[in-house]
């Protein structure tokens, strides 16, 4: 008759190595489950109507500019004046505040859903944004559009610094 024996360290390196595996293995599907599928509770949904914003309340930005505030209408209103800054002289910020009020717009939608009616499913409302306003009949996709703005010497500084950042919060969704 054989007889091993066991080395008491031997042992519990062994039982450490199989419970840290098994707690690998849970928090890898808890981390795939939550990527996978999104949750849509009060607390991040985003309704269609904030993601389009209003389509025929003006108001005046500058002395003979109007634009619509919020929302998908807003953020092709505001590139497209960024776009034509040198056509604006009434502007004289160099496209700093409408820049900084489309980050603070778009850093609405980070970490936010949108429930999509029909097919019952909750999507990423940054995902729903970059679909709308491609839709838009004035935008094209909205990280092009930025970058388009980001290549004229019309901005300052400070105001490509802003699209910047909008396009990390677009990117990172």
């Amino acid at each position: 008759m054989s007889r091993n024996i066991i080395d008491e360290r031997k042992l519990r390196k062994a039982i450490r190595q199989h419970i840290l595996e098994q707690v690998n293995i849970k928090q890898d599907s808890k981390k795939e489950n939550s990527e996978g599928k999104q949750r849509c509770v009060s607390g991040n949904v985003t309704p269609l109507d904030e993601i389009i914003g209003p389509s025929d309340s003006f108001s005046k930005y500058a002395k003979n500019l109007n634009k619509r505030d919020g929302g998908i209408n807003g953020m092709v209103d505001s590139l497209d004046m960024l776009r034509t800054l040198r056509l604006h002289p009434d502007i004289n910020d160099g496209g700093e505040h409408l820049s900084y009020s489309l980050m603070n717009h778009l850093n609405k939608f980070r970490n936010k859903n949108y429930f999509d009616e029909t097919n019952g499913g909750c999507v990423k409302a940054m995902d729903k944004v970059i679909e709308l306003y491609k839709e838009n009949e004035h935008g094209e996709e909205l990280v092009k559009d930025i970058e388009k703005v980001l290549k004229h010497n019309d901005p300052t500084p400070r105001a490509k610094e802003y699209l910047k950042r909008c396009l990390v919060l677009i990117k990172e969704k």
